[in-house]
Parts: C-alpha cells; structure tokens; sequence
C-alpha cells in the first residue's frame, strides 16, 4: 500500500485471484470488504487502514500493529486478523504491507487471553498442586518482576518470592497464604483464595497485590494463580480513609480553638473515668469579665484572645492531660493521674498567671484573668457531669473570693 499516492499493489489473494499483481485505488478495495464485514468491523478497518491512518502510524516508532475484525458466515461470528508493516523507500516516502487471514479459535483465544489476561495481571501461572510443579504463562513485566522466575519448585518459589520481592510485615503473612495446604483448603472451602500484600518494586517503590487462585480442575488439583496490580485502587482507599480520618478528627475539634470541643471533652472525659479507681482532676476555668472585653474590642479581637487562652491551656497541661472549650469563654482542662495535689495546685497558679499576662492590643483599664475551680475523682464524683458541676460552682467561689485565681474547697 502505497498511502501517499492512496493506492495498492496486490501480491496475493485467495478471494481475487485475478487481481494478482494489480495496482488500484486503496480506498475502493477496502471498500470490498464492506459487504462482508459487520458494521464494527468495518469501521475498525477503515478506522486503522485508510491511507490517512496509515500515514499517521508511519511516524510512530513501533512500525508494525495488527487489527482483528469480525465478519458473520452461517449465521457466526468469525474474525479475521490484518497485520501491518511499515517501512519507508530510499525517499523516505512510507509503504505498508498488509497481510490478511482467517484468525482460527485458537488464534482469537490468544487474543482474549492477551488482552483480559496478561494485560492485567503481573504474571499468570498454572499450577499443578498434586506435584508442587507450575508453569508461568505470561504477565506484565514478567523479567522484571521477577516472581517464580524458571523454576518448577512451587514452594521454594513462594519463599523466594516472600524473601526478595514482599515487604517485611506482609512476608510471615503471604507464606503462610500460599503454602499449598493452606490454598487447597480454602479453594475446597470456598471455591477461590485471595489476598493483598505489598510489593517492592525495583523502579515504583511499594505497590499494593492482589493474589488470586481458582481451580482450572478440581479433580486433578490444578489451579490458576494469577497476580494483578492494585496499587491505584488501594492509594485511592488509603487516602479515602485518611480523608475521613481528619473529618472525624476535625469533627471532635472546636472550630474557633482547634483544642476539643464539648462533646468530644464530655466523651474522652467519660472514658477515662469508666473503671479506673486512681485519682483525677477537673480544672473548670472560666475568663472574667470576659464580655467587657467583647464590648471594648470587639468579638474579633475577642475570638483572638480565646485562641491564645486555648494555646496556653494546651501548652500548659499537654503533658498531664487533656483540655477542650465548652463554649463562650468556658474552659476545662482533665487531668488523668494525679499522685500529689500540689502539682494540680501548681497548674492552676501558672495558668492564672500565665492568662493574666497575655497582651490586650492597646493601654486600656481591662485585664484577662481567669478564675479557676478543681473537683476531683472519686472524692468529688465519679461522672463527667458531677464533676463539672462541682467544679463550675468552686469557680464561681473563686469569682467571689476576687477573681484570677483558683478555689479546690
């Protein structure tokens, strides 16, 4: 075929034996095969063989391709395979050779298995449990990969493959999973065994596979073991579950602090009470005179200030415990395990203190305090709510006693 001047020297033909060594026009031998092929595949000819197509594959770097086309005889469906070479002439002006011929059932069961099988899978084995042997049909990158490479020994396979290729958490794992025994007894169980491991590979770094055996027949205990990538599916679930991980996180936070909001403060709190007997601590702190600041400043400079307030309550007692808002300009902070009071004691001072020197934007006659109020369990309550309350009140006892200060009772 010569695309540029759109025409074809026919060489041979069964069906047009007189047109042997004749020179016509390209575009109406094709159109030939019109009347004889389906709809389908008559596009897929014209589609991958017109003089335009043609030209457009001569500049590809892979010079030869095939196509299959379907054609209906006797009420059944039959393929014929069209293979293409390109090359070019002394001018550099390109020409193909198009080779036509029946594709037998043999013929277009390779082509299925090509395309659904080995297209797919990193490598396709036939295994014949009865006497440990195997046979590596195909895959991608089969060299490469490197799994049960040239030898028949199917179990030492599965242990150099586990040594050299999975990765060390997963190794004990996919031994186990494909010793022998261990596949027979879940094919005989459920009809198929599969697993997920993870994989070094050489140029990717860690991919994510799939193993899969099924019976090809029961009776004689051959198998197929098949291995498929499925590194994209898994890198779109790890970062689907690490999303939702920081929306539940985000979830528990209090949207103006970033510390835990009062659900989440009453949950943690409420856990860490259920059957412990060792002493704890509640520190409800509460700013004073808060909404003077609002009205001076302004609920933007407000929400600053509570930000700050919340940077020094987690900065302070991170390390004791745990801390959250319950809203307005409410705090509290739990503390897990207390061995002396005076630690609980020093706590509450440095906040006061540490509260009470945080900036205002400009000279003004307000202040930031706090006033703070402690119960402790079990001798002040053995439940969240309880020991809020008690500590709510002994807050209210350090307002009245001056405010900027802590009240225990």
């Amino acid at each position: 075929v010569d695309p540029i001047e759109n025409t074809v020297m026919i060489l041979q033909s069964h069906d047009f034996k007189e047109d042997v060594y004749k020179e016509m026009d390209w575009t109406l031998y094709l159109k030939r095969y019109k009347s004889v092929l389906t709809e389908q595949g008559y596009a897929q000819l014209l589609e991958r063989l017109s003089s335009e197509a043609l030209l457009g594959e001569s500049y590809q770097p892979e010079h030869r391709f095939s196509v299959e086309v379907s054609y209906v005889r006797n009420e059944r469906t039959n393929w014929l395979t069209i293979s293409v070479l390109l090359q070019r002439d002394t001018e550099d002006n390109p020409y193909a050779y198009v080779f036509v011929r029946q594709a037998n059932e043999g013929h277009l069961l390779k082509s299925i298995i090509d395309k659904y099988v080995y297209n797919t899978c990193d490598f396709f084995v036939y295994l014949d449990a009865r006497h440990n042997r195997y046979e590596v049909f195909g895959g991608i990158g089969l060299d490469k990969k490197g799994f049960l490479a040239k030898d028949c020994d199917y179990e030492t396979a599965v242990n150099e493959f586990a040594r050299r290729f999975v990765v060390p958490e997963d190794r004990e794992m996919v031994i186990r999973e494909m010793r022998l025994p261990r596949v027979l007894d879940m094919l005989n169980e459920f009809g198929v065994h599969s697993f997920y491991c993870g994989v070094l590979d050489a140029e990717r770094g860690y991919t994510r596979k799939l193993l899969t055996y099924k019976f090809y027949d029961r009776g004689s205990q051959m198998i197929l073991l098949s291995r498929t990538d499925v590194t994209a599916v898994y890198i779109e679930e790890q970062t689907r579950l690490r999303e939702l991980a920081q929306a539940q996180e985000q979830a528990k936070r209090d949207s103006l602090t970033g510390i835990l909001n009062h659900q989440s403060l009453k949950d943690q709190i409420s856990r860490a009470l259920e059957g412990k007997y060792e002493r704890m601590a509640l520190l409800f702190i509460d700013l004073d005179d808060f909404k003077q600041i609002n009205d001076y400043f302004g609920h933007l400079q407000g929400d600053r200030i509570l930000k700050k307030v919340a940077g020094v309550l987690e900065k302070q007692s991170a390390p004791m415990g745990f801390q959250g808002r319950t809203g307005g300009d409410e705090f509290i902070i739990f503390l897990t395990h207390i061995e002396h009071e005076e630690e609980v004691k020093k706590l509450a001072q440095q906040i006061c203190h540490t509260i009470s020197s945080l900036s205002l934007p400009e000279v003004n006659p307000l202040r930031i305090t706090c006033s703070i109020g402690i119960a402790t369990a079990p001798e002040d309550g053995c439940d969240y709510t309880t020991l809020v309350h008690a500590a709510d009140r002994r807050a209210y006892q350090a307002k009245k006693e001056g405010k900027n200060r802590y009240y225990w009772g």
